[in-house]
């Protein structure tokens, strides 16, 4: 006799994985229910969600939530979507499911709450600070030192995260800061000020990583050190790949510190993804998230490793979930291209066959069409992914640059200037020209 076939609610909003990902990893599991809350892109991928499942809209507070989710009755509950977060745990907590506990989002969601347990815990001892008032410009940095990082007390996707070089620029960056943060809908914006962490001579690769962990039972195991590109000023990210080719003393140095923030942070059960810096005395965390990372199961389900959104899902439903670590001899890679920060309108992209006849890219996927409005500002829009696998890692870069070359965008300014670069120009010139002419101006479009 069969089990009963069981429901798995999924909370959905944009994050590090789309609908048809989500279904064809988790609909021969159980039964799906999708929560959708109330953004245009979650109300844009509503009628697709309801191809694979029952979609309800959230309704007020998340005890209502509950209530409308209640009657179908859920055997688990899940998110891809770092928004999500707070009101998958609410609920979680509101129907004895499995999940993140509301403290543990706070910690995961508030990046000095995080920076202050992980301190207090002796796991990671970067300084940092919140601030809501410009004027208070100097004791902040006399707290955390030059060069700082200042950002969102809650964001993802680099918003309005940008490094403070000098105590003269201080002032005018954090109410630029403060502004575009009032702009976006935060009624009264706090912004975290913290130690800037110089990152080790890396070559050609980036100077941090992130790692991709398995909790189960409170049980951390980890899937994969996933080595990234060179991010774009100011904290832009433009790839990454498996497996990170990190020296082994290295590797497990990274892994204890993952290990060592994941417990301090009371996670006991999820995937995270935990973004780490290689500094010169060794590795230092960014910070922890407690979801998928973005793009993370492109590369698990590639590779042939265990998909880790289905993992999310099993353990969710109460499974146990182990996981080894991935390795191997080949280097499998994304790499994105990046809105220009001025914004403007993507007109056309034209050397996409090129790119695809590249020996080694496996993939070219477009995320952005032509007549697509861009703003301007600092958050990471990725126009597109190239994806591909190499046997060495100089091949990786390599074939990078010539796909870089052979990409051709064109975008009209605000202004209504028509700009044609390629991929290399774009990364090495646009990005760089924008934010200085947005530090220079005190532009307030900084999202």
């Amino acid at each position: 006799m069969s089990s009963p076939r069981r429901t798995l609610a999924v909370v959905y909003d944009k994050g590090a994985a789309g609908p048809r990902e989500i279904c064809s990893s988790l609909t021969d599991l159980a039964d799906l229910v999708f929560l959708t809350v109330d953004t245009a892109h979650a109300r844009s991928m509503s009628p697709l969600l309801a191809e694979f499942g029952a979609v309800l809209s959230v309704e007020g507070d998340a005890q209502r939530t509950a209530q409308l989710l209640g009657a179908h009755c859920p055997d688990g509950i899940v998110t891809f979507s770092e928004t999500a977060l707070p009101l998958t745990s609410e609920v979680a907590h509101a129907l004895g499911l499995p999940f993140h506990s509301p403290s543990t989002v706070r910690l995961l969601t508030d990046k000095h709450a995080q920076r202050s347990r992980l301190r207090d815990l002796l796991v990671d001892p970067t300084r940092s600070v919140l601030l809501d008032d410009a004027s208070r410009w100097r004791e902040a940095l006399d707290r955390v030192g030059l060069p700082a990082v200042v950002k969102p007390l809650r964001g993802a996707a680099s918003r309005n995260t940008l490094r403070i070089d000098s105590a003269a620029d201080a002032y005018q960056l954090l109410a630029n800061v403060l502004a575009a943060e009032r702009n976006s809908g935060a009624l009264q914006p706090v912004l975290v000020v913290e130690e800037f962490l110089a990152g080790s001579d890396t070559g050609a690769s980036g100077d941090y990583v992130s790692v991709e962990s398995v909790v189960c039972g409170g049980t951390v195991e980890h899937a994969a050190i996933t080595g990234k590109l060179p991010l774009i000023p100011p904290f832009r990210e433009t790839g990454q790949y498996w497996p990170s080719g990190l020296p082994s003393a290295q590797q497990k140095a990274v892994l204890d510190l993952a290990s060592a923030a994941i417990r301090a942070l009371g996670i006991d059960g999820g995937i995270t993804h935990t973004e780490i810096k290689l500094t010169d005395r060794g590795p230092r965390i960014i910070e922890v998230n407690g979801r998928l990372g973005g793009w993370i199961s492109e590369l698990s389900n590639r590779t042939g490793h265990p998909d880790l959104i289905r993992a999310a899902g099993r353990i969710a439903l109460g499974e146990q979930v182990h996981c080894t670590l991935f390795d191997s001899d080949q280097t499998f890679f994304q790499h994105y291209n990046l809105a220009p920060l001025a914004g403007g309108r993507l007109e056309s992209v034209v050397g996409v066959r090129d790119v695809r006849r590249i020996p080694g890219v496996t993939a070219y996927r477009q995320l952005v069409r032509p007549g697509t409005a861009l703003q301007p500002g600092i958050t990471t829009c990725q126009l597109d992914a190239v994806i591909g696998r190499a046997d060495e890692r100089d091949d990786m870069h390599a074939m990078i640059e010539t796909a870089l070359r052979a990409i051709q965008f064109q975008f009209s300014s605000p202004s209504g200037d028509l700009m044609r670069v390629n991929g290399l120009a774009l990364r090495d010139e646009v990005n760089r020209r924008a934010r200085h002419e947005l530090h220079l101006k005190g532009s307030t479009t900084l999202v």
